[in-house]
């Protein structure tokens, strides 16, 4: 019986281990690009952007009033403990007539753009509707606002 050196007998016990490894790399790779083709193929099956739903993607929805509305603050109430006036309501007005029965969308906000309340209501009928904020805000800090109709 003949004897192979130690240093052989590592050599070839390395051999082996290589041989075992290179189909579980295999194996690990191709999970991963099956991986990346799922998520490329699920990001690709978003789609556009319409006007009946929202995704990941840009284009113009189309709107029941084209040319704009405007927006008046109720009379502010002065809060005695907060030593300001405040702001309840919004009224928007120059709705057009096809977005009657329609959610309209108010969201005051502060010089920053943080949001300082927000309400909704629907326009029932005419072209104007008055919206309750969900929390009065401070008459002074409001610089804009945000009307969305749905």
């Amino acid at each position: 019986m003949r004897r192979e050196p130690a240093m052989d007998r590592e050599s070839t016990h390395s051999r082996r281990a290589r041989r075992h490894r290179r189909p579980r790399r295999g194996a690990v790779v191709l999970l991963g690009l099956g991986a990346v083709g799922l998520a490329a193929a699920s990001a690709a099956s978003l789609g556009g952007l319409t006007t009946g739903s929202l995704g990941a993607d840009n284009g113009a929805v189309a709107s029941c009033d084209t040319n704009g509305v405007t927006v008046a603050y109720g009379t502010p109430a002065y809060d005695a403990a907060a030593g300001l006036y405040k702001i309840t309501t919004a009224t928007v007005s120059g709705i057009a007539a096809p977005c009657v029965g329609r959610t309209v969308y108010v969201t005051v906000a502060d010089s920053g753009g943080a949001s300082l309340g927000g309400g909704s209501a629907v326009l029932a009928s005419g072209t104007a509707v008055t919206v309750t904020l969900s929390t009065s805000a401070s008459a002074k800090a409001i610089v804009s606002s945000a009307v969305a109709i749905s």
